[in-house]
């Protein structure tokens, strides 16, 4: 699998390239990588500002108006990268509420506490997993969402499956995702369709929902699973 936080870096690939090197690690050495704080260079400060306005104009927020989140949910992110997508979580659930935001690179975890700090949100925690399991606390989610991740798994089945672990009784996992495109795998070539992420879907505990095209931005797409 591409590191899961890929897409954090889409829009803004020549600011990581010119970054020094990142630290990648699973989660499962006992030595801690070596954080390189890329993010304080004024070029890649300059190319996240220009980032995120793109993403801005793609409304991906409004998924949170979607699905219902509130003040004082226990929401997952997986693949939270820098952080763009789980600080609009963070400030909707409130100081009451918590986000739990998994990534596989330790530096765009560091960089999102630091974010984090920065805005004044005391109810993120961090989470280190690796490319199969998210490692989100078992039973505790009300919600988890990926956002730009699905089609940067390697083992989109056994990652999806991971997650339905941590899922409370009727909480949902939120897919948002675009439907144009194609990532490989190896050898393997994935085209971004609507019918290659069903097909996923159906070979895990999760069932779909329901699916939301009201995105402004073409081709963008929210699916809504529910456990079977």
């Amino acid at each position: 699998m591409k590191n899961l936080t890929w897409v954090v870096a889409t829009a803004a690939i020549a600011l990581l390239t010119a970054a020094p090197a990142l630290s990648q690690s699973t989660g499962d050495s006992q030595a801690k990588p070596q954080v390189t704080r890329y993010w304080l260079d004024p070029e890649y400060q300059r190319s996240l500002v220009e980032y995120e306005k793109k993403r801005d104009a793609l409304e991906q927020a409004r998924a949170l108006d979607m699905v219902g989140v509130k003040p004082g949910m226990i929401v997952g992110e997986v693949g939270a990268g820098n952080g763009y997508f789980a600080l609009k979580i963070a400030e909707r659930v409130g100081p009451t509420g918590t986000v739990y935001a998994n990534d596989i690179v330790e530096n765009f975890l560091t960089e999102l506490r630091e974010r984090a700090t920065e805005r004044g949100f005391s109810n993120i925690k961090t989470v280190l997993g690796t490319e199969t399991d998210p490692r989100l606390p078992a039973d505790r989610m009300d919600m988890v969402f990926m956002v730009q991740v699905f089609w940067h798994l390697s083992s989109p089945v056994e990652v999806l499956d991971r997650i339905a672990a941590s899922l409370k009784p009727g909480a949902k996992l939120v897919l948002v995702e675009s439907e144009r495109g194609k990532s490989v795998h190896g050898d393997r070539v994935v085209e971004h369709t609507r019918e290659n992420m069903l097909n996923v879907v159906s070979r895990t505990r999760f069932r779909v929902e329901r699916i939301d095209t009201s995105l402004p931005a073409p081709a963008w797409v929210v699916v809504v699973l529910a456990l079977k």
